[in-house]
């Protein structure tokens, strides 16, 4: 008898564990060998949305792991796609159009400056064509709000523009010299906190800060956090539950911030990295990407090929149990 129910024991352990090692996922490799990914965003039935330097955005079941070009490049009069959104209080794919930066391709039909496009979610027919209001403005991410309302970066003049339902505009919402580096730029990536507050980076001056919502919607005040270890050139935000997020740090790294009163704690996921962008989150599991700056910059790698762009995951580390004082 004992020895059955040891068995059964060790039968249901294994049946336990053997889907978990399966499910394990890996890699996935995304089209265009000079995709060179600004930025990845999941929705929660676990499609990711990739937009590129190529233009265009790549949708990739994290399931069936198929890829396909759900914005082809150029649609819409979009260019180089820096930050993607999928936003889903709206039912919008939202894309930052760069058409004139060191990296953006040339790509025929795009708008000249800088427009924050937004594609139909089911369809990926384009809906939104609003230009960033500015002095050469460069759309870099987006954030949105439970009523729907839309927080955009705009990294060339360090300013959070707002785009509210039934609006037809993009309208300058916020900018504060304490998110900005000397000369004014450099704000970048942009999450809304489970307390409401807007969470924003800068990927020149290595800050992270909250903007207070107030409830009637305006800004309130801008608050530095003290993070516990330095963090370097701060590119995508997700915001992950709580006061949670995963951010993309370029020079190599991915990491988890948990801000705790005025206090970011980074832990590091993973490191040395090719200029990672961005990565978000789904069921437990953080997928990257990582745009090989360097094959732009670089001169003895701009003639070359890079290797093969990829959606990358990693298991989510959890999350540490809050502390009470």
């Amino acid at each position: 008898m004992r020895r059955s129910t040891k068995q059964a024991v060790a039968a249901v352990f294994l049946a336990s564990t053997m889907p978990a090692l399966a499910q394990t996922p890996t890699a996935i490799t995304l089209s265009g060998e000079r995709l060179h990914p600004e930025s990845v965003s999941i929705s929660s039935d676990g499609h990711a949305y990739v937009g590129g330097m190529q233009g265009g955005v790549q949708r990739i079941s994290l399931k069936t792991r198929k890829v396909d070009q759900f914005v082809k490049s150029g649609d819409f009069a979009s260019g180089s796609i820096f930050g993607v959104l999928a936003d889903t209080v709206n039912g919008v794919l939202w894309a930052c159009s760069n058409p004139d930066t060191p990296m953006s391709a040339k790509i025929a039909g795009a708008d000249p400056t800088s427009v924050l496009k937004g594609f139909d979610l089911k369809t990926g027919k384009g809906r939104y064509s609003l230009p960033l209001p500015g002095n050469k403005p460069m759309c870099n991410d987006m954030a949105v709000a439970r009523d729907g309302t839309l927080y955009v970066t705009d990294t060339t003049n360090s300013h959070i523009l707002r785009f509210r339902k039934g609006a037809t505009t993009l309208e300058d919402w916020h900018h504060d010299t304490a998110y900005a580096t000397g000369t004014g730029s450099g704000l970048d990536g942009i999450a809304l906190g489970g307390d409401g507050h807007l969470y924003v980076n800068n990927w020149q001056s290595n800050i992270m800060a909250r903007v207070e919502v107030k409830p009637d919607g305006s800004a309130g005040k801008t608050t530095l956090l003290t993070p516990s270890q330095p963090i370097t050139a701060p590119d995508g935000l997700r915001a992950i539950g709580g006061l949670r997020f995963v951010q993309a740090e370029s020079r190599g790294k991915v990491t988890i911030v948990t801000v705790e009163g005025d206090k970011a704690q980074v832990e590091i996921v993973k490191e040395g990295l090719s200029s990672p962008t961005s990565a978000d989150l789904h069921d437990g599991t953080i997928w990257y990407v990582e745009a090989e700056f360097s094959y732009f910059f670089d001169p003895t790698k701009r003639d070359k090929t890079p290797p093969p762009f990829k959606l990358t995951p990693i298991a989510a580390p959890a999350a540490p149990h809050a502390h009470h004082h």
